[in-house]
Parts: C-alpha cells; structure tokens; sequence
C-alpha cells in the first residue's frame, strides 16, 4: 500500500518535472528522474546576488529499493555568469547500510566557496552511466554562518 502510495505520488511530480525551495540561507533544487534511472544530463540555476558570502555546495540523490550500486560516477560543469567553465569528475559513495538504508543522501561537492560574481550559475550534472533506483538528483546552495 506504501509502495503504491508513493508510486503515486512520484507519478504526480513526474508533471512538474522541478521541485524548488529557497531562502535566505539555502536554495534546493531537486528533479525527477524518468523511469528512476538516472541516465541524462540535469542542469540546475541559481540567481546570485551575494558576492561576499561564503558557501556550500551539496548533491542530493533521493533512491528506492532498486538502487544497488555503491557510487555514482558523474561529471559537474559550472558556468558562471561571464561564461566562465569548469568540469571535473566527482564520485558520490553511497554507504551501504542494509535494511536501514535512507531513502535520500546528501553529499558534500563544495564548501567555503564564493561566487565572486553576480547573475545566473549554472550546474551541470552528468551521470558516466545509467543509475538504476534514482528517483531524483538535485542540487543544494547554503550560506555559510
């Protein structure tokens, strides 16, 4: 019934495709994968203002039961405002914790970072490979107190 219930659920978010939220001190920006297979490119925005703040930059990956892999291998591009590119492999690991296994990790990618301009970053997140069990990839900004 849970299971059927959350089916549900996911199917409806499929609609909107973007889950969003943000404050003064963090932004959080999730989307849905098709199929729950994580197999293609997800770009995220974020509007900057504060220049002077330090911040972190996290992954989130929400899973299901069908996830069995313990990392995902993806590249992350950033494009900053005036076109500036950086890309780099990162690995996420994925604690394998048996029947007790969360069904939402959040990874650290970056932290005391400064987006030294303002306007619109963009972050590109690519999988190396088809993730099976991945309902969700997203992408969270905090300020650093």
């Amino acid at each position: 019934m849970v299971s059927r219930v959350r089916h549900f659920l996911l199917g409806a978010l499929l609609s909107t495709c973007v889950v969003a939220c943000s404050s003064d001190k963090r932004t959080v920006e999730m989307h849905i994968t098709e199929g729950d297979v994580w197999d293609s490119v997800e770009e995220f925005y974020y509007d900057n203002s504060d220049t002077l703040s330090l911040r972190e930059i996290a992954i989130c990956l929400r899973y299901d039961k069908s996830y069995v892999a313990d990392s995902v291998t993806m590249n992350i591009l950033t494009l900053s405002p005036s076109n500036l590119l950086y890309e780099e492999p990162f690995t996420l690991h994925i604690p394998h914790l048996s029947n007790m296994r969360p069904d939402e990790q959040t990874f650290s990618y970056r932290r005391n970072v400064m987006l030294m301009e303002e306007g619109r970053y963009m972050f590109r997140l690519t999988p190396h490979y088809p993730v099976e069990g991945i309902s969700s990839v997203g992408i969270i900004i905090s300020s650093e107190e």
